[in-house]
């Protein structure tokens, strides 16, 4: 049955008065004015959607249930459920009862935008449900209740309210706001306008200031600034290429020695078990890094028993695989892209850090005696870091986090990470070192300069000898040093 245009009109006419006094009015009266709440610069766009969506419905109940008004509306809600999203995506993942701005019935207001237009959106689909094949014609174009003017009038004077506290708090144009507002006040010597929350063309992103740029391990960047003074250079043993099945670029390497394996990774997510001489590939698998967990662009590999490894992707995600030469690769199908007989998957999940959670990895370490896998940071432009994160092997969750205490003036480039007892070797593309750090105090305490190696991958040891992976794509390589 099609409802009537009058009972659509106070329908309608209810739903926009609900949406400018309640969650626009209490924003911007009450937190406002009242608490000293004054909005971030993505606090305006939710509450400039939400007076979009009330003015519209104020024309539907003036003109009619028009497409074009319905259509505006649907825009409208979706851009303000998207800013709501955004704002969310910053704060909603960090511990229990944390958050930003006042919370109402323990939720943040950002939190609450999503619920807002989310109800919007159910509301315009109810509506349409009930209008049957067409929609209502508007009855008479001069009839306009009290409801209708009381609406208008209550929209009026919330939007006066907003105008003052948008003009005295953030001010005209260019200034738009400020991402981390302060309080509330008339008093000229405390409001700031601002315009440091305008894009850059060289900075444009989704995620904003949490933009980091992807590590390309086939051209990384030169740091200057990043080696360490030291008198002791490593003695060259021998250099050897790896098999030619290993087509992508090597960025991980691994030794294992109970049972005298290697396995070396690729950063187009190819893992390779290769026998103790480095001359066969005993089997291969190419990890599909769309199924589940996404894995991409892999940087690390470590044994953590005589057969089984962690890889791990630049973003933290990893797959723990195992060498079985019993297993079927047709009984994983659904895990990987190619490969051969020979390995299967234990587990995948993803890392999750603290301190280094807007930065990337170039490579992975096993500590045996803590049992724990290790990973440090790579420097970046925003959010610069140079941090140690260790997770359980119980669990995989995070166990503890610090800060590396670096001699160099610039952070270097961390592209592998091997673990012997008491200390951890790390190294430095960046510096062609290998530096090494008590796992102890995790501090640098000295410094070994190799050469010979056009772009340092990935670390491990091996029967006593320091062996450094060369990535190059087609022709990748082992060094030997001492």
């Amino acid at each position: 049955m099609k409802m009537k245009e009058s009972t659509v009109n106070q329908i309608v006419s209810l739903a926009a008065m609900a949406l400018i006094a309640l969650p626009v009015g209490i924003a911007c009266i009450i937190l406002g004015y009242g608490l000293g709440d004054t909005p971030c610069i993505l606090c305006w766009q939710e509450r400039t959607a939400m007076v979009l969506v009330a003015l519209i419905a104020i024309f539907i109940t003036r003109y009619g249930l028009k497409p074009k008004y319905l259509g505006a509306l649907i825009f409208a809600s979706v851009y303000g459920l998207w800013a709501g999203y955004r704002h969310s995506s910053n704060h909603i993942l960090k511990d229990i009862g944390q958050g930003f701005g006042p919370a109402i019935f323990g939720v943040h207001t950002y939190v609450w935008v999503m619920v807002v237009f989310l109800v919007i959106l159910l509301f315009a689909a109810v509506l349409l449900m009930l209008q049957g094949d067409k929609l209502s014609e508007k009855e008479d174009k001069n009839s306009w209740t009290m409801l209708n003017k009381s609406t208008v009038m209550v929209f009026l004077v919330v939007i006066g309210f907003n105008i003052v506290q948008a003009f005295s708090q953030t001010g005209p144009f260019p200034f738009i706001g400020q991402s981390n507002p302060y309080r509330m006040t008339f008093d000229n010597d405390k409001v700031v306008w601002s315009t440091a929350n305008w894009p850059k063309l060289s900075s444009l992103s989704a995620r904003g200031s949490f933009a980091i740029e992807r590590p390309d391990f086939g051209n990384m960047p030169v740091v200057e600034g990043s080696d360490i003074v030291n008198d002791v250079n490593l003695t060259l043993v021998g250099t050897q290429m790896l098999p030619v099945e290993i087509t992508g670029l090597a960025t991980g390497i691994s030794y294992s020695p109970n049972s005298d394996i290697y396995a070396v990774v690729t950063s187009d997510n190819w893992v390779h078990f290769l026998n103790g001489k480095l001359s066969k590939v005993l089997a291969s698998v190419m990890i599909d890094g769309a199924f589940s967990v996404e894995v991409s662009n892999l940087t690390g590999v470590v044994f953590d028993g005589d057969n089984s490894v962690v890889v791990t992707a630049d973003h933290k995600s990893y797959v723990r695989l195992e060498y079985d030469p019993l297993a079927k690769i047709a009984d994983s199908y659904w895990l990987f892209m190619d490969g051969t007989d020979g390995v299967k998957e234990l587990k995948r999940s993803r890392f999750s850090t603290v301190r280094a959670k807007y930065n990337y990895i170039g490579g992975l370490g096993w500590d045996a005696v803590t049992q724990e896998y290790v990973t440090i940071t790579l420097p970046a432009k925003v959010r610069n870091n140079f941090v140690v994160s260790r997770f359980s092997n119980q669990d995989f969750e995070l166990n503890s986090e610090a800060k590396i205490l670096n001699a160099a003036d610039k952070y270097p480039m961390v592209t592998g990470l091997v673990i012997e007892q008491d200390k951890a070797y790390l190294l430095s593309q960046s510096a062609e070192q290998i530096l090494v750090m008590s796992t102890r105090s995790n501090r640098i305490e000295a410094a070994y300069s190799f050469s010979d190696v056009t772009n340092a991958q990935g670390l491990t040891l091996a029967k006593g000898e320091f062996v450094v992976l060369n990535g190059v794509k087609g022709q990748n390589s082992v060094t030997f040093f001492k």
